[in-house]
């Protein structure tokens, strides 16, 4: 059973196939999305050290990357018009508007305190834009909101994945 579905069976099913650069853009935002979570856990664990600071530079590295992903992402599916695979369903389009949201918020929220706390260095010698003066305070605020923020995009990534799963095998049974 595959989780990709041809041209043929998306026009069988009643439902538009995703162009392959759709696609991409999709499974390159997860990568990111889980490649991120994955390494703050890891630096707040380590707290300090070569490796954390290191840990600290990839995390935000990968998420201003993934910010600009994002970015790309809203406006190719504005200009393509693109509606979607699972609008039918009645948790997708909220989930998919909150997916889209905290994928703004939580970088943005980080970058924030990152500011705040003058660590705007990136890896290979980039630096972010000041968006947040340190003597303005709250840093530690802001990476705690991107913190909590972070395990709830995680928990709709998860409803995300539920949700699709949902609509695959409910299209996979109508074709039987």
């Amino acid at each position: 059973m595959s989780m990709a579905i041809s041209e043929s069976e998306a026009r069988a099913a009643g439902t538009p196939a995703l162009p392959i650069i759709a696609q991409a853009l999709h499974w390159l935002t997860a990568a990111l999305v889980l490649a991120l979570f994955g390494t703050g856990v890891m630096m707040t664990q380590l707290g300090g050290g070569v490796v954390a600071d290191l840990l600290y530079l990839a995390h935000k590295t990968t998420g201003a990357l993934l910010l600009c992903l994002v970015l790309f992402r809203i406006g190719y599916r504005l200009l393509a018009h693109l509606s979607g695979r699972w609008q039918k369903g009645a948790a997708s389009r909220p989930v998919h508007a909150l997916l889209y949201l905290g994928l703004l918020i939580v970088p943005l929220l980080g970058w924030a305190g990152a500011s705040g706390f003058g660590a705007r260095q990136l890896l290979f010698g980039f630096s972010l834009p000041e968006i947040w003066s340190p003597e303005a305070g709250h840093a530690e605020l802001l990476l705690t909101s991107h913190a909590w923020l972070a395990f709830g995009l995680i928990a709709l990534v998860v409803v995300h994945i539920g949700v699709a799963l949902g609509d695959y095998l409910t299209r996979d049974a109508k074709a039987d």
